[in-house]
């Protein structure tokens, strides 16, 4: 492994933790139901999805 590679994955971590403090944020401060749960969800998912994609697609700069 690079250290290109090292440092992306470490900063991938960072993200999806923080992207992950969002979700329990929204959680733990607003009554949501079901729906909603699952959508937040969903998008932060798909937020994972993009910062990974670009993450492998992309040199760091």
């Amino acid at each position: 492994m690079s250290i290109q590679d090292s440092i992306k994955e470490q900063l991938l971590q960072e993200v999806f933790s923080n992207i992950d403090n969002i979700y329990y944020f929204m959680e733990t401060r607003f009554d949501m139901d079901k729906h909603c749960d699952e959508d937040i969800i969903k998008k932060l998912n798909e937020l994972k999805d993009v910062v990974y994609k670009v993450s492998t697609l992309s040199d760091l700069s």
